[in-house]
């Protein structure tokens, strides 16, 4: 590691230590300082209820201490960072029980938003049942239908009992979702085509290349992680835009090659723009709730300081 990173990487990590929630504290350690996995099981485990879902803001912008599917969601992509973990984990039976069981599961989705959430602090976007500046179209009909169905489709395939009837209803929505990809071809939103590369992943993890055809799966989320990613760089460190982070961390992903210049950018970025206290700036807020944003600020900005630092470290 070159020296200027050195130092990023000690500032990062005082901060971190200094603002983190518990549970980015153990990713932290998990990542950097040889820390088990079970620490970072602990710290998920106080965010999941009794009925098996998660709430009590795990995902920052939204409060709702109920279980949600986009709760559960957020657990998955901190479950997909333990390399070593197994399907019979109780964190993981009990997140497979209440996927399958909640009743914002129709059998073919799970909710994008609840209603309980307009009882708690949350993020405009996060509101029942539209955000202020919804627009009934085929491309946001889309996003709400897939996001977080897909990677929670495949989260199942991953870690459910092979042929277990819950396992063959996911394998069937996972089917179902890679065809309206196929058919719709051009989402190009940063927030749902990531659930698409998880259940990409999961499929290949779960050994099931054999049933979807992966080369043309591929090769279209290769076209479409290009297309989305922001390319004006001017704009990137102050706007909400579209980094190579939102879909991979590492040279080794098939999304590199055709990314290696925006991928070698962000590490510049993640240099030049870590503020004085060690940590990066949040490039979004929302108003209505004040204290609960303060709050939620800090949270994220530690959660995006672990994220950066694992990406810098990653990319060389």
């Amino acid at each position: 590691m070159r020296e200027q990173d050195r130092e990023v990487f000690e500032r990062a990590r005082r901060f971190v230590y200094r603002n983190a929630r518990p549970l980015d504290l153990a990713r932290w350690k998990y990542h950097f300082e040889n820390g088990s996995e079970q620490e970072v099981l602990d710290a998920l485990t106080a965010y999941q209820n009794e009925d098996g879902g998660f709430g009590h803001g795990l995902e920052e912008d939204n409060m709702n201490p109920h279980s949600i599917p986009m709760q559960a969601w957020r657990a998955t992509v901190a479950l997909r960072e333990l390399e070593g973990l197994h399907k019979s984990e109780p964190i993981i039976i009990k997140l497979l029980d209440y996927l399958e069981h909640t009743s914002e599961f129709d059998g073919e989705k799970w909710s994008y938003v609840v209603a309980s959430n307009n009882d708690f602090p949350h993020a405009s976007w996060w509101t029942y049942p539209h955000a202020p500046w919804y627009q009934d179209t085929e491309k946001e009909r889309f996003i709400r239908r897939y996001n977080p169905t897909a990677s929670l489709a495949g989260f199942i395939l991953r870690y459910a009992q092979e042929d277990s009837g819950f396992w063959k209803r996911a394998l069937g929505i996972a089917k179902e979702s890679v065809e309206a990809l196929f058919q719709n071809g051009d989402p190009q939103d940063m927030h749902v085509l990531p659930c698409f590369v998880q259940l990409w992943e999961d499929i290949g993890a779960a050994g099931l290349s054999g049933r979807f055809e992966m080369e043309r799966l591929t090769a279209l989320l290769q076209e479409l992680v290009s297309a989305t990613i922001t390319q004006d760089t001017s704009t990137w460190e102050t706007g909400y835009v579209c980094k190579p982070s939102q879909f991979f961390n590492r040279k080794e992903s098939v999304f590199y090659d055709g990314n290696r210049e925006a991928a070698q950018y962000e590490c510049e970025l993640i240099r030049k723009a870590q503020m004085p206290d060690g940590g990066y700036a949040v490039n979004w807020s929302w108003d209505d709730y004040p204290e609960a944003w303060a709050v939620s600020k800090n949270w994220w900005r530690a959660e995006i300081t672990v994220n950066n630092m694992i990406y810098l470290r990653n990319m060389g």
